[in-house]
C-alpha cells in the first residue's frame, strides 16, 4: 500500500506540465496531505490535532459530509484548476473546505460547467 507521499507523486505524474505547475503554485500538495489525513482520521480525530481544532462544533453533520466529498475530490486531483472544478459542494461547502485547511477566500468566481 502506498503512503500519502507516493500517492501524491503518482497523481501529479499524471498531470500535464501546465497542470503540474498550476497545482504546485496553488499549494496542492499541502491540500492533498490535509485531505488525506482528514479522511483517514475522521473529523473528530483530525480536529484534535488541528492547530485551530477544525472542524469544530460550528460544522453540522451535513457540513462534515461535504468536507469528506471535497477531500475525496482533492485526492482525485480535482479542485485546483478551472478545468477540474469541485462538484456538488455548493458555496458553503467550498468555503468550509478551505476553512478546514486554514485558507480564506479573497475573491471568487462562479462558472457554469457543462
Amino acid at each position: 500500500m502506498k503512503n500519502v507521499t507516493e500517492q501524491l507523486e503518482s497523481l501529479i505524474n499524471q498531470f500535464s506540465d501546465e497542470d503540474t505547475h498550476l497545482c504546485l503554485e496553488n499549494r496542492f500538495p499541502y491540500l492533498y496531505t490535509k485531505a488525506y489525513y482528514f479522511l483517514r482520521d475522521g473529523a473528530e480525530n483530525y480536529a484534535s490535532s488541528d492547530a485551530f481544532n477544525l472542524p469544530d462544533s460550528s460544522f453540522s453533520s451535513e457540513d462534515i459530509e461535504l468536507l469528506k466529498l471535497g477531500c475525496m475530490q482533492i485526492l482525485n486531483g480535482i479542485g485546483f484548476s478551472p478545468k477540474k472544478p469541485f462538484k456538488k459542494l455548493g458555496i458553503k461547502g467550498c468555503h468550509n473546505l478551505f476553512k478546514l485547511f486554514h485558507f480564506e477566500f479573497v475573491n471568487q468566481t462562479i462558472e457554469k460547467v457543462q
